[in-house]
């Protein structure tokens, strides 16, 4: 599975000034729109946290979780993990990070497992033996028409 790290300066940027002004017919609809303290995607993802951050979904081994190709996910490195949450983490020895969902061990203890069967659980019982990088609060998915 291949993730990529986003830059800590990925942010959505300021309206252009021609969206605040009145007289500009093609901002002129937009500009009536309120401003302010309204509604702030990077103020509810947590953006501009220091331990808040953006990884990219690189290929489909995430389809098993409902997670596509181009998907954000918002990961937060200072959250305590819970089960039911997927992880990113990385097994000791292992050059690349993965996202697994932690879940209950049904012979007790708790399993990091994969978007695909195919794909072994990993057995949580030494925390030693496992990088675990942050706890995936959001995923951010497009679903619009790329424009020509």
């Amino acid at each position: 599975m291949s993730l990529t790290f986003l830059t800590g300066t990925e942010r959505s940027q300021p309206l252009p000034t021609c969206f605040l002004e009145l007289g500009d017919s093609g901002c002129a609809a937009v500009a009536n729109e309120p401003t302010g303290s309204g509604f702030s995607l990077d103020r509810t993802l947590g953006l501009g946290s220091p331990q808040i951050h953006g990884l990219l979904v690189d290929d489909d081994n995430l389809l098993g979780f409902g997670i596509y190709p181009g998907d954000r996910l918002i990961v937060d490195r200072s959250a305590n993990p819970v089960v039911d949450q997927y992880l990113v983490v990385r097994p000791q020895g292992a050059h690349e990070y993965s996202l697994r969902l932690l879940a209950p061990d049904p012979r007790g203890g708790l399993l990091l497992k994969a978007a695909r069967p195919s794909i072994p659980s990993l057995v949580l019982d030494d925390l030693g033996s496992i990088e675990i990088w942050g706890v995936v609060l959001w995923v951010v998915s497009y679903v619009g028409r790329k424009q020509p």
